[in-house]
């Protein structure tokens, strides 16, 4: 780990020992991870990714933190930050090229600027795009999928590209071949009118603002919707909207959301999560399965 640590402090990278998670995520909890490198290019992100995946070190990428659940006993081994990989370039063609750090809503900020249509669905989603394209994230009527035209990945030592008609999506998730990361992205839009595109945006942050607890700490919609009802529907009508254990309980706003009222710990959300899944299976027949990223040692 040493070694690995001076390596990517020589070749530029960032490098912090018993980082807390708690400062990296959105909901504000977790332990620390054992190292966290920050690369300043794709070409560094490659390179890092070489000697690990030649090494038995355990290591994980994370991009804002914004849909991941990191347990109390932290993260052994390595984080690769994505945080400063944020390039976003909009061509002549209207297509955009973006870093996997880039935050999608940096992304419609520009789109909205260049008067370009087909990225509006990101409206007020908090993540980026390297984990925005792996889970197919989306909102407002769209999803990644469909803006979507090719990704780079690192598979194997090298950067791959995949067309998006290789790529198999699913509702919130990405079939990529295994043990890739991505790296960057392509999207295909379209011109369309800048007044238009501009009300759009602004009717789906109000009525996120209106029915998510967007100005507390919290990660994103907790389960995925399952086929019966929406999860946050569901979780009210099992009584369980308001409920908390510990710091932390399901918003009053939207129950599909777990917010962290102060003090919060990993096991209180976790417990939250699981008494969910329980209460939804014994009483309605119905399996949750979570939206979030859950990762690190219990």
């Amino acid at each position: 780990m040493r070694a690995f640590a001076e390596s990517a402090r020589e070749m530029g990278c960032e490098v912090e020992r018993q980082y807390p998670m708690s400062r990296y995520t959105s909901l504000r909890v977790g332990g620390e991870a054992e190292l966290v490198v920050t690369p300043g290019s794709v070409g560094e992100l490659c390179r890092l990714l070489d000697i690990l995946s030649g090494s038995d070190i355990p290591w994980v990428v994370l991009g804002a933190g914004s849909n991941t659940v990191v347990y109390d006993g932290g993260i052994k081994g390595v984080v690769i930050s994505t945080t400063k990989l944020r390039n976003i370039e909009i061509r002549e063609d209207a297509t955009v090229h973006a870093e996997t750090g880039a935050i999608l809503g940096a992304i419609l900020n520009k789109t909205i600027k260049a008067g370009l249509t087909g990225f509006e669905f990101a409206a007020g989603i908090p993540g980026t795009v390297g984990g925005g394209v792996f889970m197919n994230a989306g909102a407002n009527g769209g999803e990644i999928k469909d803006a979507l035209t090719r990704v780079w990945a690192w598979s194997g030592g090298r950067e791959i590209e995949i067309k998006r008609e290789d790529i198999k999506f699913e509702y919130r998730k990405s079939h990529l071949p295994p043990g890739c990361v991505i790296t960057r992205a392509e999207f295909g839009l379209g011109p369309g009118d800048k007044a238009a595109i501009e009300k759009n945006v602004k009717e789906y942050m109000e009525k996120r603002s209106r029915t998510q607890p967007i100005r507390m700490s919290n990660t994103g919609s907790i389960f995925k919707n399952p086929p019966e009802m929406a999860a946050g529907r569901l979780i009210e009508e099992l009584g369980l909207k308001g409920y908390g254990i510990g710091g932390a309980r399901f918003s009053e706003l939207h129950a599909n959301f777990i917010i962290n009222a102060g003090g919060a710990t990993a096991s209180d959300v976790l417990s939250l999560i699981e008494t969910a899944k329980k209460e939804a299976r014994e009483k309605r027949g119905i399996t949750l399965e979570t939206e979030v990223r859950i990762i690190g040692k219990k």
